[in-house]
């Protein structure tokens, strides 16, 4: 499954439009896509995709993939790249990877101030501006579903349950003609060309 953030008039509401609401963001909204065949109208911003999170230690074969991650600190810093800092919050490290990448939005005052605050600074530093913003934080828990802490263990900011799935929200992003892909748990972005 992935959802597109779209500019749009009115629509469906969803925890990503909610969490948009919360953080005073206007004009924009989230919509689940099933067909990329499909034509989608409208300017599009970015894609989130749902993924099955698995852990590369539980993996039996280990699958060598070419990334190409983007090194280059000053290429990294001028973007919203931020690393996940706190755990369980991909969904709206996501959605800020894809707001925070356009300047076509109303971002709203608090996007506004982390975005201004948040120039030019590392992925952790950004990261850790995410974490230390009271708004988004509380937007994120109000959406945020309970989960039992004994099914659970923690690792790499991923709940990974023993007993149900995990899943983890990616970003991918058009940025000055190259696609990025945006995953606050990976070290860098990645260039999709």
């Amino acid at each position: 499954m992935g959802v597109v953030v779209k500019h749009v008039e009115t629509g469906p509401v969803g925890v990503f439009t909610l969490l948009l609401e919360d953080f005073g963001v206007r004009g924009v909204q989230v919509e689940e896509i099933y067909d990329l065949q499909k034509p989608i109208e409208g300017p599009v911003y970015g894609f989130i995709f749902l993924f099955k999170w698995i852990e590369e230690r539980r993996c039996r074969r280990k699958v060598v993939v070419e990334e190409s991650f983007v090194e280059d600190e000053e290429i990294v810093n001028s973007i919203f790249f931020a690393q996940q800092m706190v755990p369980n919050s991909c969904a709206t490290h996501a959605l800020l990877s894809v707001l925070l990448n356009c300047s076509k939005i109303h971002l709203g005052q608090t996007l506004t101030r982390l975005k201004n605050h948040t120039t030019n600074m590392s992925p952790e530093n950004k990261g850790y501006a995410i974490g230390n913003t009271p708004e988004l934080a509380r937007a994120h828990n109000s959406h945020a579903k309970p989960e039992p802490r004994h099914l659970h263990e923690k690792s790499h900011g991923v709940s990974t349950g023993r007993t149900m799935e995990a899943f983890h929200f990616v970003s991918y992003v058009p940025i000055n003609g190259r696609l990025f892909e945006l995953d606050g748990l990976k070290p860098y972005p990645i260039d999709h060309e």
